[in-house]
């Protein structure tokens, strides 16, 4: 018997799994300065001279021109005048998100000891009580709810505020990374049935030619011939 395979070329369609989608809002220099992830800096926030930022961050709007500074925020402090609220903003998320995470790189937050901020995931408010201490950078990681993940599927975006929120506490922020966490969903192809095709047996061939051989010689006998009259 012979086995004939229907729509076997579609298991060539399956393939491996999407790698998570990752966002970024600054460009992860360590504020500029090449300072490394949870470690000690040298900026003074009292002076308000750290300035990191690059040209294009400076000119940004989605929130990078918060980055790669200190006292980010803090009138008569900052370089950005009198602003008391950074806001930063995530678009073009599409309206997928199951599961996904937010990391954040701050500097010397101290809640306890000045007051803590405001922080709100679209309008959603946040736990930002740091106590990092001075002078110490510390990235800090956030396992997006379900009330953030239904938000960003409502309206394609994430907007992050931090409200200083009358605190008198110096800090900086070096990047934010969003990751969707989302399983892909993968293509399964078709089920792959198989027909089995009988092939038929040499006995099977000849009582066929013994049939075909048996009505020829009845036709021809039960065939007269036709006479002609001269």
């Amino acid at each position: 018997m012979r086995i004939v395979s229907i729509l076997a070329l579609l298991a060539l369609t399956s393939g491996p799994a999407t790698a998570a989608a990752i966002y970024q809002i600054g460009d992860n220099d360590g504020y500029g300065a090449a300072v490394c992830d949870n470690c000690s800096h040298t900026f003074d926030g009292f002076s308000a001279d750290h300035d990191g930022r690059s040209a294009t961050e400076k000119l940004a709007t989605d929130g990078a021109q918060y980055t790669d500074t200190y006292s980010t925020t803090h009138p008569g402090f900052s370089p950005h005048g009198l602003e008391t609220v950074a806001t930063f903003h995530f678009s073009g998320l599409g309206t997928h998100w199951a599961s996904g995470k937010l990391e954040i790189d701050l500097a010397d937050f101290q809640a306890s000891e000045f007051g803590a901020v405001a922080a709100a995931f679209n309008g959603i408010s946040q736990d930002f009580a740091f106590d990092d201490g001075y002078t110490k950078t510390a990235v800090h990681s956030f396992v997006l709810n379900d009330a953030v993940l239904n938000s960003i599927n409502a309206t394609g975006e994430l907007i992050i505020t931090i409200d200083r929120n009358n605190s008198s506490d110096f800090y900086g922020i070096d990047y934010l990374k969003l990751t969707d966490l989302t399983e892909p969903v993968m293509f399964m192809p078709p089920r792959i049935e198989t027909v089995a095709l009988p092939v038929p047996e040499p006995e099977t061939y000849l009582m066929l030619l013994a049939g075909l051989a048996l009505l020829s010689f009845t036709y021809r006998r039960n065939t007269k011939p036709i006479g002609l009259t001269v």
